[in-house]
């Protein structure tokens, strides 16, 4: 009789510790779960409508929103996501806070790492906006590093006229020029020049306006 009764202690524990086995994989399931459809995109319509409009802080506030929506429907390693930390990272320039905004900028490239080819030009768009909140900072090599990357994803992606790639050349020449590395600067101006004249005419205001800036910076090389 005492066996027998051991016995069903034992196969009730069993049944006791299978359950709440399946009770914790069945809440487990229910935590990685997501939404199916797509989420409400009204806080991202907001947020693009008040930024466009200088007022950063609503901004914000409706992009924090989306990012709340957006992780009912999506994994944080999705491309959503990290668009998602880029524009709140534009926030966060805007209202010049450039360390809150490189936080969020990076959480964007960790996503880009494992869910983008290496040449995919939304990497380049978050080096670039990454180099540009350490240009604000000041802290100029670590801007070149991600100027540099975002220059060659946009080389070989966009074309070699386009005008990121013109926008990055010049972002590169002045963050020489402000470490007074003159001759790297004239470089990259002129790289800058090329597009300018090809794409407005070498007559063009923009044009003329850059080679006196180079003549300018040539004069200063030693």
């Amino acid at each position: 009789m005492k066996n027998k009764i051991i016995m069903i202690l034992l196969l009730s524990s069993t049944f006791f510790m299978t359950a709440c086995f399946d009770n914790a994989e069945k809440v487990q399931e229910s935590v990685q779960k997501f939404l199916k459809g797509e989420p409400d995109q009204s806080n991202y319509e907001l947020s693009q409508k008040y930024f466009a409009e200088g007022e950063y802080e609503k901004a914000l506030k409706y992009d924090l929103l989306q990012l709340k929506e957006d992780f009912k429907y999506y994994k944080e390693e999705s491309v959503e996501i990290s668009l998602d930390y880029n524009n709140i990272g534009l926030d966060y320039d805007e209202l010049r806070n450039y360390k809150k905004a490189l936080e969020y900028y990076e959480k964007a490239m960790k996503i880009d790492e494992v869910t983008l080819e290496s040449n995919n030009t939304e990497r380049s768009t978050t080096y670039y906006n990454v180099a540009s909140s350490y240009d604000a900072l000041g802290e100029n090599k670590s801007a070149l590093i991600y100027y540099f990357k975002a220059l060659e994803i946009d080389k070989v992606g966009l074309g070699a006229y386009h005008d990121d790639v013109l926008a990055e050349y010049e972002d590169i020449a002045e963050i020489y020029e402000k470490d007074k590395n003159y001759s790297a600067s004239v470089e990259y101006l002129k790289k800058a020049l090329e597009i300018k004249e090809k794409t407005h005419g070498k007559e063009d205001i923009r044009v003329t306006e850059m080679l006196k800036k180079i003549e300018e910076l040539e004069k200063k090389i030693k």
